[in-house]
């Protein structure tokens, strides 16, 4: 009887992930590179939870954030901080590209922006998401270093590139925003595992509700995410004829 039931089971289940895994083969890559662990999910985790079954998503996290708030390196946050970026990646169906560059040392050096360059060839990605230039050095460099990868490539000026915010950034004048209302509750959850860390004694959903906050009022709902594009969807010196997939949220 138990080997009929096993029979059944694999009969009936089997074919239904084999067609879920098919359907997420089909689908194009996309790529969001940051600098730290929690990045994405402060500045944008309700755009890629409403994207996650309509792209493959891959992050690179340029650092463990080994330091957290404190000067000294500390190995024990860097396991926690990777252990929920693995968490939270899982609640969008993301897969983590570590590259363990140290904390508070980030640069946009040949050997970064050629790892770089090597994942954005291999993974071929439609959109890509990276981070505000005019930031703290950390995240500046991790920028820089898209944006040379970027260039190498070429896939700057035929994919879909924007840059995102954590926080409330200095002269970020977005361009696009997204509805996240209502996922706003999804975005507070997975910011929400970044708190648990022993060097996060503040509230993070809370920094992340004053920014969606401030961006819905503008975009006339309750709460929303920002972006701007690398170039003006209406750019006709490189013959722009790249769309805003965003739009379509």
């Amino acid at each position: 009887m138990r080997r009929l039931l096993l029979f059944l089971f694999i009969i009936l289940i089997c074919p239904v992930y084999a067609q879920d895994s098919l359907e997420r083969d089909s689908l194009r890559n996309m790529l969001i590179i940051t600098c730290h662990p929690d990045d994405w999910e402060l500045s944008m985790a309700g755009t890629a939870y409403m994207l996650k079954d309509k792209y493959n998503i891959h992050v690179i996290i340029a650092s463990d954030g080994e330091r957290g708030n404190s000067k000294e390196p500390d190995t024990d946050v860097a396991a926690l901080r990777v252990g929920h970026a693995m968490q939270s990646a899982e609640k969008i169906h993301a897969q983590n590209h570590f590259f363990r560059m140290p904390d508070g040392e980030i640069y946009a050096d040949e050997d970064a922006v050629q790892r770089t360059v090597k994942l954005l060839e291999e993974l071929d990605p439609a959109l890509i998401f990276l981070h505000w230039p005019i930031d703290k050095p950390d995240h500046a460099a991790a920028s820089a270093m898209a944006m040379m990868a970027l260039s190498k490539t070429g896939m700057m000026y035929n994919r879909e590139v924007y840059f995102f915010e954590v926080g409330l950034l200095n002269h970020f004048t977005p361009d696009v925003y997204v509805d996240i209302s209502p996922v706003w509750d999804i975005k507070k959850e997975l910011v929400s595992i970044h708190e648990r860390n022993k060097d996060r004694p503040f509230a993070m959903h809370r920094i992340a509700e004053r920014s969606s906050v401030y961006h819905g009022r503008t975009n006339r709902c309750k709460y929303a995410e920002a972006f701007i594009p690398l170039f003006p969807f209406s750019n006709v010196r490189y013959r722009n004829r790249i769309g805003c997939s965003l739009l379509d949220l």
